[in-house]
């Protein structure tokens, strides 16, 4: 019976996502999924599958251990603020560094080394040990999912995305800086942006020439290390197979695969809310001072991401006082001392950037308060946000996942769902799933997560704004977990009906025979060993339908409609032609509005924005820059520039003009290279 329950809520929930597939808005479609969602969670709400938040083993009093402890947190606290005194000027200086991450480094390992003498004995005992090592199945499953992941995020990275666009010319800059000796805490360019992201290209680039592909390739490296990171995560809140599920949806994900490879800063996001998610369950199921200290450090370096990331921040305080009006946890005085350790070090990690944003507000603040301005009416053109129109902001955020997403063609197909098929309707019933069990083990963490991370996005938009790929990006792993939920309580239904057939009780007899002898092959399985395998052959085929419809999304259907045209880069032809042409000093552009980016033009050549500018605005005879060819030189005007053609040909008779057209013939940009 229970099957045929989980068979028809799938069924409902399928009618519904076809439904809204095809039709941008079908309201119709919202009854099957809330009877999908709500017969869900009737039916398979009594089954547990998060661990206990507060297990037995964990009730031990700790705050006297924390007590003695904090003599030596104190004091390296302490030095970590100290060192943030030399980081004036918003850079970051050796001693500073020194004295800032060392305090941080030994109040880490002090807590570490303390509670942990033994097994940390025992690891490094194993280091040196000449026990060959092992992969367990587990590893071999994350393994492969992993490099399944990676495979989608780095195939043909080079050439897709082709269009650097207006962005990223800023992270190539400020990496640059970077690699030049210039440590910035923040980068004030492009409207203000937190910097990790920019220290991460320039490692990378220490081991690859700095270019848009490098740049592209870091966002790629760091959406392929939250696959595992996921596993973790859901493997914290409920057990090994949640995270593997898990894992595996988000190795298909379209939406962070799309991020992975564009190069923006944005990826760190997810991870770093799925960490803290991780480090925030850890800390409060083992009461260990570390643990606790690791979530405050997971809390300060996720604020150095993108801005998006504070409402994650708020999640753990807010999901804590949440949990103590549900159930107040064992020993929860001891809870007090470890709370505040954690905020602590997250403080000690931010200092560096908040000493930034108390010294420059208008700097740190500004593209908030742009955004702020746009929503709030503060710009004639912009119509005020009323409550109406932000319930409206609320209604569409939440139709992002199944029914109409970003219409910015650099990161989405326009319109398209965020999630894929498969994603999208496990998601509806893991979470009615989880609302049905929202007091029970962590559950109401990841929810409060899961909600915080769509307020950004729900805040920051514009009446009748469709829903954005960046700001909302942090709610991909909490989502994913509660799209995972579903096909383990299905799994948990076909080991439980299992379990009351006999072990093998169907029987399969093959026989051959001849003249001269005969042969019987007999097959003893059951319906127990059959239901056994089902959930990962289910699991596998819907994974299978996933990857199927991401490839196509992606590879076929995303890469028709990026910029320029059809993934053809205006900007990245150009430097080709230029390149080609070999003296850059010779080489001129006749700037035409709304053309190509000169600065993405001049990191697909690899130069600093400014060091060299090819770009005039009009043609005056005997004037530069033409006057200054003396012998030849490649001049670049837009098709619809006659009249600057007609000029090139009168000043330099001996000429050859190339038209260079995008997909479908439309002309993109013309080269005339020029004699004296």
């Amino acid at each position: 019976m229970s099957l045929l329950i989980a068979a028809l809520c799938l069924v409902f929930a399928v009618f519904a996502q076809r439904r809204l597939d095809r039709e941008l808005i079908d309201y119709s479609a919202f009854v099957p999924y809330g009877v999908a969602g709500t017969l869900f969670a009737l039916a398979f709400g009594d089954i547990a599958l998060e661990k206990a938040l507060y297990p037995e083993e964990a009730g031990h009093p700790v705050l006297s251990r924390s007590l003695r402890s904090i003599g030596v947190v104190a004091i390296s606290l302490a030095l970590a603020l100290v060192g943030c005194l030399n980081f004036g000027g918003n850079r970051f200086r050796l001693l500073g560094l020194v004295l800032w991450a060392g305090g941080l480094f030994v109040c880490l390992s002090y807590l570490y080394i303390s509670e942990r003498v033994t097994a940390f004995g025992r690891r490094l005992t194993g280091i040196f040990s000449s026990k060959p090592l092992s992969i367990s199945r587990v590893g071999l499953v994350l393994g492969v999912i992993t490099l399944v992941g990676a495979a989608l995020r780095l195939y043909g990275l080079d050439a897709i995305p082709a269009d650097i666009g207006w962005d990223l010319p800023y992270n190539y800059t400020d990496a640059l800086s970077i690699l030049r000796g210039e440590y910035r805490i923040f980068f004030p360019a492009n409207q203000g942006r937190e910097g990790l992201f920019f220290y991460l290209i320039a490692l990378v680039a220490r081991f690859a020439t700095l270019s848009h592909f490098s740049i592209k390739l870091t966002s790629a490296l760091v959406g392929i290390a939250t696959i595992p990171a996921l596993y973790l995560a859901g493997r914290k809140l409920f057990d090994t197979s949640v995270g593997l599920v898990a894992a595996a949806l988000l190795a298909v994900n379209r939406w962070h695969i799309v991020l992975s490879r564009s190069g923006f800063r944005v990826i760190m996001l997810p991870l770093f809310t799925i960490l803290l998610v991780y480090a925030a369950v850890r800390a409060l199921r083992s009461r260990s001072p570390f643990d606790f200290a690791l979530a405050g450090l997971t809390m300060g370096l996720g604020l150095y991401t993108y801005t998006a990331f504070l409402f994650a921040a708020v999640a753990v305080p807010a999901g804590l006082v949440l949990l103590s009006l549900i159930k107040r946890p064992p020993n929860w005085r001891s809870l007090v001392p470890l709370v505040a350790l954690m905020l602590g070090v997250a403080v000690v990690v931010y200092a560096p950037l908040a000493r930034f944003a108390i010294e420059h507000p208008d700097q740190y603040l500004r593209r908030i308060g742009l955004q702020v301005q746009l929503v709030g009416g503060g710009v004639p053109e912009r119509p005020r946000v009323t409550l109406p129109l932000l319930l409206e902001n609320v209604r569409t955020s939440l139709l992002m996942y199944h029914a109409y997403g970003d219409s910015n063609v650099r990161f989405n197909v326009p319109s398209a769902r965020h999630f894929g098929f498969v994603s999208g309707v496990l998601l509806v019933l893991g979470l009615a799933y989880t609302l049905r069990r929202w007091r029970q083990g962590a559950n109401v963490i990841l929810l409060v997560f899961f909600i915080s991370l769509i307020v950004p996005m729900t805040l920051a938009m514009l009446p009748r704004e469709m829903p954005n790929v960046f700001r909302a990006a942090g709610t991909i792993g909490p989502a994913l977990i509660l799209s995972a939920l579903p096909l383990l309580v299905l799994s948990r239904q076909l080991h439980k009906l299992g379990a009351t057939y006999p072990t093998s009780d169907l029987v399969a007899t093959l026989r051959l025979s001849s003249s001269d002898e005969a042969y019987e092959f007999i097959l003893r399985t059951g319906r127990r060993g059959l239901l056994a395998v089902a959930p990962a052959l289910i699991a596998g085929t819907l994974l299978a339908v996933e990857f199927r419809e991401t490839r196509q999304f992606y590879f076929h259907e995303f890469v028709q409609v990026l910029p320029d045209k059809q993934n053809v880069s205006i900007a990245k032809e150009m430097a080709r032609q230029i390149e080609a042409y070999g003296d850059l000093s010779s080489c001129y552009i006749k700037v035409w509005p709304h053309w190509f980016d000169g600065r993405a033009l001049q990191v697909y050549l690899r130069r600093q924005y400014g060091a060299w500018n090819p770009e005039f605005d009009r043609f005056i005879p005997g004037q530069p820059p033409l006057s200054t060819i003396t012998e030849g030189g490649l001049v670049i005007v837009h098709p619809d520039d006659t009249a600057g053609l007609e000029f090139i040909a009168q000043e330099f008779p001996r000429h050859a003009t190339a038209v260079h057209v995008l997909p479908g013939g439309t002309p993109a940009f013309i080269t005339v290279y020029v004699e004296r």
